[in-house]
């Protein structure tokens, strides 16, 4: 069975902006929906404070909380396992990839995976309600408050 280890932070930044709780719920039911009836094990690792927990979604999909950086995590995956050439690593971040290559592993960055990925349809996080205080400031808020500052 093909085995996939997939850097959940860098993922969802890649494919909806930020990593919080919606887009992780948003990437974690697309993988649900596209590898339920997939013989894929997949292994979704998130940077957590919760400590290593795991979550099971489906018999084939996997979620992982871990307490240490997720990057360690993920390369202590593949340095565990029996078989690390069956195993692709999915992440953007240069020193994951180049640690779990030379443990034998295959890479895929995220940005390529999203891109060649025919089960993956973008989905919009729901928008904020109006009365809350936005994340970041938009360009032109920025414009502004530069103007303003003579800077």
């Amino acid at each position: 069975m093909e085995e996939i280890i997939i850097d959940g932070c860098n993922l969802a930044y890649k494919a909806y902006g930020g990593a919080g709780e919606r887009e992780r719920a948003l990437l974690l039911g697309v993988l649900r929906d596209y590898y339920s009836r997939k013989k894929v094990s997949v292994t979704l690792v998130f940077d957590s404070k919760l400590g290593d927990g795991i979550l099971r979604v489906l018999a084939n999909i996997k979620v992982r909380y871990a307490a240490s950086p997720a990057d360690d995590y993920i390369v202590g995956l593949v340095s565990e396992s029996i078989s690390p050439a069956s195993l692709t690593v999915i992440t953007d971040d240069r020193s994951v990839g180049s640690r779990v290559r030379s443990l034998g592993a295959h890479l895929i960055r995220s940005s390529d995976f999203l891109a060649s990925w025919k089960g993956f349809a973008k989905r919009t996080p729901p928008a904020a309600p109006s009365d809350t205080k936005p994340s970041s400031e938009t360009p032109d808020q920025l414009r502004r408050y530069l103007k303003l500052w003579d800077v």
